[in-house]
């Protein structure tokens, strides 16, 4: 059975090009070679394509080719048994190359379908998630509940623990992890750009919070850093990529992202609901203008079709940002020598202007705020207590797989058809609010889901969307603007 089997594994690739026909033979003996296949097979059998991958694992798993039967294993094996069919790194990225030279556009949309049909890219488990629209003050906020990425399977933490870390690459974002069975890379195609005179490599994320979400790494293992030539590689970027924006989380603990040990920013083909908020003032100045949005985390927008003055001004823009205070509004840019303030910077090109969005962050902590005075505070961390990185900030919120059973029975509590159970405890004055207001429909609680999004992000600007910081926000862009002058 197993010879038929890869047959029609290899078949398939073929037909969804992920190799060519003249290397049939080259990639059906490689798979026989892998399961140790006899000459003595069985006659043809009947399978469904979408059984093919899944019959071959179970088969791997029979014949001892992968130590569990986990979600992570049958990951690895999988991504390693595409691999087997896929072409080479080097001629994916010569393909990669021949297409740019055509239009960049062909390029990324290869890389991306390549990914996507191999399934690097994890179509099946991101139709999991559950996802919605809410209408609040500052226009449209974007909702998912993120059930793509499996649990972990105790017996896999446990073995990782006992891991050694020696020969593997430092960080899951290093460029060694491409073609690498650790961590299901093996089928991971990464691709050489040229930032800043720098070598970066992009990739997609296999879990895509947006349409092709990809991953700008650098070539080093680097620790993360906002300085002036960050805006040199943003640039360079949508110079190369136009259709794609491109993004820096914060380099800092608690607003940053989730990975500060390795470079890299976010980019991709989407547009964000930051991009359609409301500018609540307007500096001009030269070839330049500044915007003043109506958006929960403090945002300035930058446009001009000057790229060398546009990079000038966010740059004194940071600058000023990073030594400013406000008591009044419990802004400190500095605790016995330690720095809290930073930019998250994002970057598009709308024919030859650009556009950036800078938005203000600080981490400072306090006694009431443990865990941060601009972070979700600890009223809404039962639906969100994670840092608030760069795409929550453009307003898709990413919320945890938890909050699917929990808002199920969260409902059925609503209904009057149970009590708050001890595992919803933290839910119950939220929930025991929802009560009095009759909310009974998933529609009606995915509504004060998005409401709750709101606050959180709302708690995670440093200006208030209230007159006392919309003035402070003013005076901080017009001191800025004078000094430019």
């Amino acid at each position: 059975m197993m010879k038929q089997l890869i047959q029609k594994f290899v078949d398939l690739a073929i037909q969804q090009e992920i190799c060519q026909e003249d290397v049939r033979e080259e990639k059906e003996r490689t798979l026989c070679h892998v399961f140790s296949c006899s000459d003595d097979e069985v006659n043809d059998f009947i399978i469904d394509q979408k059984d093919i991958l899944q019959k071959m694992m179970d088969e791997g798993f029979k014949r001892g080719l992968f130590p569990m039967d986990t979600s992570d294993e049958r990951d690895a094996f999988e991504a390693f048994l595409y691999d087997c069919v896929m072409d080479p790194p080097a001629h994916v990225k010569k393909r990669f190359k021949d297409l740019y030279n055509i239009h960049p556009e062909y390029a990324t949309h290869y890389l991306y379908t390549l990914s996507k049909r191999v399934n690097y890219i994890k179509e099946e488990r991101l139709k999991k998630n559950i996802q919605w629209v809410y209408r609040g003050k500052y226009g449209q906020l974007e909702i998912t509940i993120n059930l793509a990425k499996p649990e972990k399977d105790p017996r896999d933490i446990a073995k990782s623990k006992d891991q050694l870390i020696e020969g593997r690459p430092k960080c899951v974002l290093c460029k060694e992890n491409e073609q690498n069975y650790w961590n299901a890379r093996k089928n991971l195609r990464i691709i050489p750009i040229t930032l800043g005179g720098e070598t970066w490599h992009l990739q997609y994320s296999p879990y895509l919070y947006y349409d092709e979400h990809a991953i700008i790494l650098h070539d080093e293992h680097r620790p993360m850093k906002i300085h002036e030539k960050t805006m040199v590689y943003l640039f360079d970027f949508v110079d190369q990529f136009p259709s794609y924006f491109i993004g820096s989380n914060a380099d800092i603990p608690i607003v940053g992202g989730s990975i500060l040990n390795h470079d890299h920013f976010q980019a991709g083909r989407y547009h964000f609901p930051i991009e359609d908020a409301s500018i609540m003032k307007s500096y001009h100045l030269n070839n330049l203008s500044l915007h003043l949005l109506y958006w929960p985390l403090s945002t300035i927008r930058c446009i001009s079709k000057d790229r060398g003055q546009l990079q000038s001004m966010v740059w004194k823009v940071y600058q000023a940002w990073k030594t400013y205070d406000c008591e009044e509004l419990d802004i400190r840019a500095m605790t016995d020598g330690v720095s809290h303030q930073t930019i998250t910077p994002i970057v598009r090109k709308k024919d030859d202007v650009y556009e950036v969005d800078l938005v203000l962050r600080n981490n400072r902590t306090s006694v009431e705020h443990p865990d941060g005075i601009f972070h979700p505070h600890v009223d809404v961390h039962h639906i969100k207590k994670e840092n608030i990185g760069l795409i929550e900030a453009m307003g898709l919120a990413i919320l945890p797989g938890r909050l699917k059973t929990e808002m199920e029975e969260g409902l059925s509590f609503l209904k009057g058809e149970s009590s708050i159970s001890q595992k919803m405890i933290h839910h119950e004055a939220w929930l025991n609010d929802l009560k009095k207001k009759n909310i009974r429909t998933w529609d009606e609680l995915k509504r004060e889901i998005g409401s709750r999004f709101e606050r959180v992000i709302e708690d995670s600007g440093v200006f208030k969307m209230n007159d006392e910081g919309i003035h402070a926000l003013d005076q901080f862009i017009q001191n800025i603007i004078l000094q430019h002058h």
